[in-house]
């Protein structure tokens, strides 16, 4: 399954697609560098947002090293970030930067390995590039998804496109999903629990050819960088009833999904019984 939009030439201000890239790169690595100066110290400062999950030190010192190498890059380019806010309503098309400084917050603070930076860049309505970082390894993939190209690479070396042969091997799942729900007895393949969104599509667009089963809601700050690099390796994010489903910096919830190679993708969700529509 491909999509069957027309590719148009980015317009980034001027920008360089691939200059961008490149200092996209050098900002996720500074902000992974940040998460593990924090995580190296003796005491680790926690908040707590109002209805939603813990926040450290980590978070704010991501957000604010990406904010301020991230913004001069386009032209008139908008934020969006789970850390900060955008005191303005994002228009339709305008130049966005989608950001979750530190995602799988919860993970961070239990010593397990599964968190991320997670960096998106949408323009003209879709997604142009994106970036995570995975800090406990000290590496950053980033990927550009637009102007006719599709390339992913991990510490500058490009990545494999993904086989979509149909065949699922392992699952990857919400490590609450896994833990509290129990979800793996439903799924009829081996499948292993990860914190971090951002994190899971990177091991779908791994050449192992694991599925990411999420049962949503997500929001578009825990995706959208890893989105771009699934997409890079010629993964794809599809609905429930497996149809594609396209990112907007409009809709900052994401409902459930099944992201990986296409076939592999569709083959999970008809051995779940779901009521494909393709």
């Amino acid at each position: 399954m491909t999509s069957d939009r027309i590719e148009r030439p980015i317009d980034l201000g001027g920008a360089g697609i691939d200059a961008v890239r490149d200092a996209l790169e050098g900002a996720v690595r500074e902000a992974n560098e940040a998460i593990s100066a924090v995580r190296a110290g003796k005491r680790v400062r926690v908040g707590h947002k109002p209805g939603e999950g813990p926040v450290t030190e980590a978070d704010y010192a991501a957000d604010d090293i990406l904010h301020e190498r991230l913004m001069p890059l386009v032209p008139g380019a908008r934020w969006i970030s789970e850390e900060s806010s955008e005191v303005a309503r994002i228009l339709r098309g305008e130049p966005t930067w989608v950001v979750d400084p530190l995602d799988g917050t919860r993970e961070f603070l239990r010593g397990l390995p599964e968190f991320g930076v997670s960096v998106a860049l949408f323009a003209q309505g879709r997604l142009v590039m994106g970036a995570v970082g995975l800090p406990a390894e000290q590496s950053v993939l980033s990927a550009i998804v637009a102007g006719g190209r599709r390339e992913t690479r991990r510490d500058g070396v490009p990545l494999p496109t993904l086989p979509n042969d149909g065949v699922v091997r392992r699952v990857v799942v919400s490590r609450h999903d896994y833990e509290a729900r129990r979800i793996h007895y439903q799924i009829p393949y081996e499948v292993y629990p990860c914190g971090s969104s951002a994190v899971k599509l990177v091991h779908a667009a791994g050449i192992d050819t694991d599925v990411y089963f999420s049962t949503g809601p997500r929001s578009l700050w825990d995706i959208a960088g890893g989105v771009a690099i699934l997409e890079g390796v010629g993964g794809q994010l599809l609905q429930i009833n497996g149809r594609p489903l396209v990112l907007s910096p409009q809709q900052i919830e994401v409902p459930a999904f099944v992201a990986g190679a296409p076939e592999d993708a569709l083959t999970l969700l008809r051995r779940l019984g779901a009521p494909l529509e393709v």
